[in-house]
């Protein structure tokens, strides 16, 4: 059997290399990455952190992989930086330290990598990573590999991404990837059985990220700058005891009985997980055909602030919703506490530190936003990631007038849409009394998705100019009329869809 596949030096991150390198950056590329040149590549843990100012950004397939190796990357950011300690000001001071050297030391990414490089292997290892290697004796079923792979169907469910058979095997590295993937957003409900320390129950709590929308710092230039702007400050860490370890840094496998409330910055990334996994490698160690996923706590997870998600006073954080586009959740993430929400919303902690960058770093940062529309239980209905341009200096700290501008120009953008939502609702009904409500949202949804869609391209424009005024009703009319096009073909249905678009056409008078 070959060497065991290891995420550490193995080939399984899809990145993107710059295409402005020096002479001197293009040799050492040529020295990390022989075969590399401008475009996608594979790379391991290791390599991606020597080479990160070399890669422009990540280039992931699969949101929810990509949302939970962003938080480790930032746990290993934090650990071969030292920006996994110290208080407020000396943090800072460190925070700028890196970012002038513009690239990580060699020699701290080689230690770390070398001290723990048992523990990344997939199979043929005491401590596999990200798995259990206890669920060979406490769970007998081993389910097929589509298990494992979110996007196919399994079991009973349903296909919704991937039509690939559930017993098709799965190569290592996209095994790897899924792995991250069940750590964060495996659902509730019901998984195989798993006996463990006299309780045994196919019960699962659903994952810490699972339904949510996820923001990152983003440099779409630099996986260097990306990284060191993705690690919250110390304000935004637990302090709850214990010692603050990754899972694949501690000799000790977690207890699922007892769950531990994440200790610092390191535990808060990387530890906290619902779901127990362990694939089944082929002979030869180059695929996976099988896997067990059972629960990995007894209870509910305790509680801990994610750095980034949008926390609300009430009830939990802002869900994925692939429906809504991410500009409109945009003043959420710049403003401390978003104006004329019925319930409060935070911006994601790690904007914390944020407008404490330097000016030219602050410029190009953008927004990385990753979502998965689903429920608590195992329902999908899609996945979506998106970017946005720079926005990072309109942070409240730094530029509260722009800021203020966003969120009025968000509202706006909002209002019009509700009229929208309005007049399609009062054409609908006029035409169908009897109906049910979700044939009226099958009929409204799909315009108001395409309204935001059209409208966006207009918001950023806006957003660098803001001297401009939105041309936001001529969108919302055009999308009506396409919407209402096949209703109106009689002298009735005309004039029902007429006395709907003149609602549109006159909306309220608060523009």
């Amino acid at each position: 059997m070959p060497s065991p596949f290891t995420v550490a030096e193995d080939p399984w991150i899809p990145v993107r290399i710059r295409t402005d390198l020096t002479a001197d950056e293009h040799a050492e590329l040529q020295r990390l990455l022989p075969e590399a040149e401008a475009g996608r590549h594979l790379v391991g843990l290791r390599t991606l952190f020597s080479a990160a100012h070399l890669i422009a950004d990540l280039d992931l397939d699969y949101p929810p992989v990509e949302s939970v190796l962003r938080r480790m990357l930032a746990a290993g950011t934090a650990r071969v930086t030292g920006l996994d300690t110290g208080t407020a000001d000396g943090w800072l001071d460190t925070r700028d330290d890196v970012l002038t050297a513009g690239r990580f030391s060699s020699q701290a990414v080689n230690a770390y990598f070398d001290e723990h490089a048992p523990r990344f292997a997939l199979y043929d290892t005491p401590r596999p990573f990200l798995q259990d290697p206890r669920l060979s004796e406490e769970c007998t079923g081993v389910a097929p590999p589509g298990r494992l792979a979110m996007n196919r169907a399994s079991g009973n469910n349903p296909v919704w991404a991937d039509h690939t058979p559930e017993t098709a095997p799965l190569t290592m590295p996209d095994a790897a990837g899924w792995l991250l993937a069940w750590h964060g957003y495996g659902p509730a409900g019901m998984g195989a059985v798993r006996t463990h320390g006299g309780r045994s129950t196919r019960s699962c709590k659903a994952g810490p990220y699972r339904c949510l929308i996820s923001c990152f710092p983003h440099d779409p230039t630099s996986l260097f700058t990306t990284l060191i702007a993705s690690v919250p400050a110390p304000a935004a860490w637990p302090t709850n005891p214990g010692n603050d370890h990754a899972p694949w840094e501690t000799d000790t496998l977690p207890d699922p009985l007892h769950p531990p409330a994440p200790a610092g910055l390191i535990s808060l990334l990387t530890s906290r997980t619902a779901h127990a996994t362990l694939p089944t490698p082929r002979r030869d160690g180059r695929q996976v055909t099988g896997c067990r996923v059972v629960w990995c706590t007894a209870t509910d997870l305790p509680t801990a602030i994610d750095p980034y998600v949008v926390d609300r006073d009430k009830g939990s954080p802002l869900r994925a919703d692939c429906t809504r586009a991410v500009f409109l959740d945009l003043d959420a993430l710049l403003l401390k506490h978003r104006p004329g929400s019925k319930i409060a919303v935070r911006r994601p902690t790690v904007f914390g530190s944020i407008a404490d960058l330097p000016p030219r770093i602050l410029t190009i940062l953008g927004i990385r936003a990753l979502g998965w529309h689903q429920d608590k239980q195992d329902k999908n209905f899609g996945w979506y990631a998106a970017t946005t341009p720079p926005v990072c200096h309109y942070l409240e700290e730094r530029d509260p007038d722009g800021a203020a501008a966003l969120a009025t120009l968000r509202a706006h953008t909002e209002a019009t849409a509700s009229d929208l939502y309005k007049a399609l609702a009062t054409a609908w009904y006029a035409l169908n009394p009897r109906r049910k409500e979700d044939e009226r949202a099958a009929f409204t949804t799909p315009a108001i998705t395409r309204f935001y869609a059209l409208a966006e391209p207009e918001f950023w424009k806006i957003a660098e100019n803001p001297a401009q005024r939105p041309t936001y009703k001529r969108t919302a009319i055009s999308v009506f009329d396409t919407a209402t096009a096949t209703m109106a073909t009689t002298v009735r249905t005309m004039d029902a869809v007429a006395k709907a678009r003149a609602k549109l056409t006159n909306p309220s008078k608060r523009r």
